[in-house]
C-alpha cells in the first residue's frame, strides 16, 4: 500500500483531499481541506493511515469522541 485512496470524505462546507509532496526526499501524504485546513498523514503507507485520516477527519468536523 503506497497511498490512501478517498472515496468522497465531506461535511457541509469541508471536503478532504490527498496530495503526496516529496519533502526532504521523502513522500509524505497532506490532507487537505476545502476550509484552509491541513495536517500530515502519518504512516500512510498502512492501515495506520487509514485510521489516522479517519481521527484527523472527525477531529476537524468536531465528531471525534476519545
Amino acid at each position: 500500500m503506497g497511498a490512501i485512496i478517498l472515496t468522497g470524505i465531506r461535511h457541509g462546507k469541508h471536503q478532504f483531499t490527498l496530495e503526496y509532496p516529496i519533502v526532504e526526499g521523502k513522500k509524505i501524504c497532506m490532507a487537505h481541506c476545502k476550509c484552509g485546513y491541513q495536517v500530515e498523514i502519518l504512516h500512510f503507507r498502512s492501515y495506520g493511515g487509514v485510521k489516522c485520516l479517519q481521527k484527523m477527519w472527525e477531529m476537524h468536523i468536531g465528531t471525534w469522541v476519545d
